[in-house]
């Protein structure tokens, strides 16, 4: 075996270096995969750009292309998977999935970039010592070692690196702005930038051997490895910060959303206090109303009996809440809530019964109705046909709301559970978020099903235990 290997190095050399970078393609095609899936809604796309990239480099590796060319079927990559991505997944969030496939193309060139260099000290090295000089098997053996540990070496890095920037990179479902995707890039344009420097030099020095105006290898270089390593950090620290800066507009728009809840249901309190001060009243008029009444009946003066009495009545229930549902605070928010959808003719069904008997503050289920029946609202007043109801049950300690609502269309869920918001406003989709945390407080959740047939139904049913 050796002997043939001797004998023929270059053919087997040849193969050998195919074959690996067949499988390190294909490895790579996966860790594209890999890396795109947390970012789409449907996994279909990420599979979908990792054939591409493997179809794309493959053809580029068996076939001896120009090197113009091969820069332009690498852009071609990054353009065809952007497309494809968008297309595939929804037609949601492009501007990210450029920065995605860009990012990628860069950790691939990186840890190869590096591990070429360190290949340099390696060859050095090795050809220090007089049994390798002296020995073609050594020589034979140390290449196969060297070139399968460079690229699987080069695979596990890519690996680490896609799990460090998965970690970093939170907001996975975030719409991305093209100033934000700039910024994102700055550092990626400064390495795409460098990379041509890099290969020309090795031309360079390569084609001086060739035509024996340079006498020696290239020599390894240091500072070149460290440009990859700081090249790759820039990328996750520029990721790290801009989620850090997402993150603290998350909370700031959170608080705002909370206290605007809160003036409202300071709102609700109020027109609660009105509401009894004025029952109070008409109480404590209750026997001048008597008197009048009594006169009139006696003077036999019916039509005016009747008007006062009508009058009467009218003033009691313009301060009756529309719905009751065992709380004066939530009788509120409900009854304003059954005002607004007659008013967008919206048909309301409410058989909501506030838990009296459980430990839940009026104010944290406030919270949730108000979210809750917004969102439905908003998604109904879109719906070729609008409906909303909202029911609720009490099992022992565990109380559940449900709200159902008509949708415009299908609504995609995120691995979480949770809708994938369409809207690209700041301050969007913090309904739910406030409605998940007031649920954990009571050591609740919340769960969301989508059914389709006749129209999209939206069905959010949250779990508190009191």
């Amino acid at each position: 075996m050796m002997e043939w290997l001797t004998n023929n190095f270059a053919e087997f050399a040849n193969i050998y270096m195919q074959i690996i970078i067949e499988i390190v393609l294909a490895g790579t095609a996966l860790f594209y995969a890999y890396w795109l899936k947390p970012f789409v809604i449907n996994k279909k796309a990420a599979y979908a750009a990792a054939l591409i990239y493997w179809s794309v480099f493959m053809f580029i590796s068996h076939l001896n292309t120009p090197k113009y060319i091969d820069r332009v079927l690498t852009v071609g990559v990054v353009v065809l998977s952007v497309m494809v991505l968008w297309f595939i997944d929804y037609k949601r969030n492009p501007i990210q999935k450029i920065l995605l496939c860009t990012v990628f193309r860069i950790i691939c060139w990186l840890p190869l970039e590096m591990l070429s260099e360190v290949g340099f000290y390696e060859r050095d090295f090795v050809a220090k010592f007089d049994f390798y000089k002296n020995n073609i098997s050594v020589i034979i053996i140390e290449f196969i070692i060297w070139i399968f540990l460079e690229y699987f070496s080069g695979l596990l890095l890519l690996y680490i690196s896609i799990r460090l920037l998965h970690k970093v990179y939170k907001h996975k479902e975030e719409e991305m702005t093209w100033q934000e995707l700039i910024m994102l890039l700055m550092p990626s344009v400064s390495i795409l930038l460098v990379k041509p420097i890099m290969s020309s030099y090795f031309h360079l020095w390569m084609d001086g051997i060739k035509n024996g105006s340079i006498k020696e290898n290239i020599p390894g270089n240091l500072f070149r490895i460290l440009f990859c390593i700081f090249s790759y950090l820039s990328i996750l620290v520029v990721i790290a910060f801009y989620q850090k800066i997402k993150s603290r507009q998350e909370d700031e728009f959170a608080r705002r959303t909370l206290e605007k809840q809160i003036e409202d249901m300071q709102s609700d309190i109020e027109r609660v206090e009105d509401s009894y001060e004025k029952m109070k009243s008409m109480r404590h008029d209750m026997v001048n109303h008597m008197t009048i009444i009594k006169g009139l009946a006696e003077t036999g003066k019916t039509d005016e009996l009747t008007k006062y009495i009508s009058d009467w009545q009218n003033r009691f229930e313009e301060l009756q809440p529309v719905i009751k549902t065992g709380n004066a605070v939530t009788d509120v928010v409900m009854s304003e809530f059954a005002m607004r959808c007659e008013k967008e003719n919206v048909p309301f069904e409410c058989k909501f019964i506030y838990p009296e008997k459980l430990n839940i503050n009026p104010f944290d289920m406030c919270v949730i109705l108000t979210n809750a029946l917004q969102n439905a609202i908003e998604a109904s007043k879109k719906a070729d046909v609008s409906y909303i109801s909202i029911c609720s049950a009490v099992r022992d300690k565990v109380f559940i709301v449900s709200v159902k609502n008509k949708t415009e269309k299908t609504v995609l869920l995120n691995e979480e559970g949770m809708p994938v918001s369409t809207k690209h406003e700041k301050g969007h989709g913090y309904g739910l978020r406030n409605i998940q945390s007031i649920a954990e407080k009571y050591n609740g959740t919340i769960d969301i099903n989508i059914k389709t047939g006749d129209g999209n139904l939206f069905i959010l049913n949250v779990m508190l235990v009191g």
